[in-house]
């Protein structure tokens, strides 16, 4: 039997003892449907472009080196890619076609304007600085967090233990009146080992130390006391 609690189980969560909940942007505050189809198809196009060969050819080759990465900092590092691919990165990423696709998850504003008021919050990402500040001029949420923090600044990535230690030194904060709210359950795994409690968003079930899952803000918003 599975060791978490889903949205679809009657499940009451009290925020009021908490001080801090940390938040992460791509998949729980905003839609990855911009991500996916930049790394995905847009950038393995621009590849076949530049190198004359055929889309096949460029996505085998760009998805292996994608691959290859996920999970380390050079995957969020659009610096190491326009070295690797030869490719402007963040000029790819500021086109109007692209810009266009950057959308909000259901409930992201209602639950920032529904606690910024009374609880610190955070945003931590994994995100490149330049990918954030993309997302947030065409999105302005800084204004809800008391800090934002992207991972490369503090030399690690949320998937290692380190990472958590670290952040919790900079904020100042202490895990036992926190929360975490991810999407990745390999950050909630290793934030785990630090310390920080987490819920999970997305559209599956975690198997992680009675981690509670949810669809969307909406769905978390709800079980909140």
């Amino acid at each position: 039997m599975s060791d978490c609690i889903n949205d679809d189980t009657v499940y009451v969560m009290d925020l009021k003892g908490l001080e801090n909940i940390l938040i992460d942007m791509d998949g729980v505050l905003l839609d990855t449907v911009y991500d996916n189809f930049f790394w995905q198809k847009h950038i393995p196009l621009k590849y076949a472009e530049l190198n004359e060969m055929s889309e096949d050819q460029a996505i085998k080759i760009t998805h292996t080196l994608f691959n290859y990465k996920r999970g380390c900092k050079d995957w969020y590092d659009l610096d190491y890619w326009s070295n690797m691919l030869k490719i402007d990165i963040e000029q790819e990423k500021l086109s109007s076609d692209m810009i266009d696709r950057i959308k909000l998850k259901d409930g992201a504003i209602e639950f920032l304007e529904n606690y910024h008021k009374n609880k610190n919050l955070f945003l931590v990402t994994n995100a490149h600085r330049k990918t954030l500040d993309i997302k947030m001029k065409k999105i302005p949420l800084t204004k809800y967090f008391k800090m934002v923090i992207c991972s490369h600044e503090l030399k690690y990535i949320k998937e290692e233990i380190s990472f958590w230690f670290i952040l919790r030194n900079k904020l100042g904060i202490d895990y036992e009146k926190s929360l975490l709210i991810e999407d990745t359950i390999d950050n909630v795994k290793s934030a785990y080992h630090a310390g920080l409690k987490s819920i999970i968003i997305g559209d599956f079930t975690p198997n992680f130390k009675n981690t509670p899952s949810f669809k969307d803000l909406s769905s978390f918003s709800s079980s909140l006391k």
